[in-house]
């Protein structure tokens, strides 16, 4: 019960992250300059996300290997669908489009950092001094 109860918040932390994620996008994508260089802005914050769950995923979940679908399946189905339309219903209609159009543009790329962060931390995850750690 304990592990659910861990990626399901680790789920809800990164469903907040995928709506920072899209406001400052949104945010950059004014009309100007910086459109040109937004590629670089999705996958300077695609890596700056995959070590923050990498580093969450070691210390929330640890070395196990079932929290990849305990947190992936309710972050897509629950959480990020909610907390989206939630966004989506607090602003404008422009800045709206904008946020629905950068979420179906660099959905894929988030969803690689996600899971890039869940496998990396629990590989990285230490077993043996977890086991140790918990007696």
């Amino acid at each position: 019960m304990k592990l659910f109860l861990k990626t399901q918040v680790l789920s809800i932390i990164i469903a907040f992250f995928w709506i920072v994620y899209l406001n400052v996008l949104a945010i950059l994508d004014q009309p100007g300059p910086i459109l040109q260089y937004l590629n670089w802005f999705v996958y300077g914050f695609a890596i700056l996300f995959a070590i923050i769950y990498l580093l969450l995923t070691r210390y929330m979940v640890g070395h196990k290997w079932l929290a990849i679908p305990l947190v992936i399946l309710p972050y897509l189905m629950i959480y990020q669908p909610i907390l989206e339309r939630i966004l989506l219903s607090i602003v404008s209609k422009s800045y709206g489009m904008t946020i629905n159009f950068l979420s179906l543009s660099t959905g894929a790329t988030h969803l690689m950092a996600i899971l890039l962060g869940l496998v990396f931390g629990i590989i990285n995850t230490n077993r043996y001094i977890r086991k140790e750690h918990n007696r």
